[in-house]
């Protein structure tokens, strides 16, 4: 009886999966699909039409470096400096200054005059805070530098490459 049963199940099953035609081998009969998309005609061109958006941040940049194309090295940028000697005497002002240059040789130091006085800074700082890092180093060997807002040198690119 269950050998019947399991022989009736069987056919049943083959005769139902016989009917189904996903799984037969596609016949000649063609069908026509029609395309959606539609074929370009490139004779018929209408010219396009560009959207420049720009922003305030962008325009400054531009501005920036069209004033400074001809000589890059003269831009400068608001920033800050160690001022760590203020005195009239221009030799003992270079003598400080080639003084810092042999202790800190990583930093720059600049000779400034403004009559009747001479002025040596250094380092190009974008912030205060990096600026003051430098000044407690100093203050041992300076102990009357200061922090002065200045127009620095634009600061050096590091390629990875």
């Amino acid at each position: 009886m269950k050998f019947l049963f399991a022989l009736l199940c069987v056919t049943t099953i083959q005769t139902a999966v016989a009917q189904d035609t996903t799984l037969s081998f596609p016949t000649n009969d063609t069908t026509t699909i029609s395309d959606s998309i539609p074929t370009l005609n490139f004779d018929n061109q209408t010219p396009g039409q560009v959207v420049y958006k720009s922003s305030a941040e962008l325009d400054e940049i531009t501005e920036f470096v069209g004033k400074h194309k001809s000589d890059p090295e003269k831009a400068r940028i608001e920033g800050y400096r160690v001022q760590i000697y203020f005195n009239e005497n221009k030799s003992v002002a270079l003598g400080q200054k080639a003084n810092f240059i042999a202790q800190y040789g990583e930093h720059k130091a600049y000779l400034d005059y403004l009559a009747p006085n001479y002025r040596v800074r250094v380092g190009n700082f974008r912030t205060k805070l990096e600026a003051e890092k430098l000044k407690q180093e100093l203050l041992a060997n300076y102990p009357t530098c200061i922090i002065i807002k200045d127009n620095i040198e634009l600061p050096a690119i590091n390629s990875t490459e």
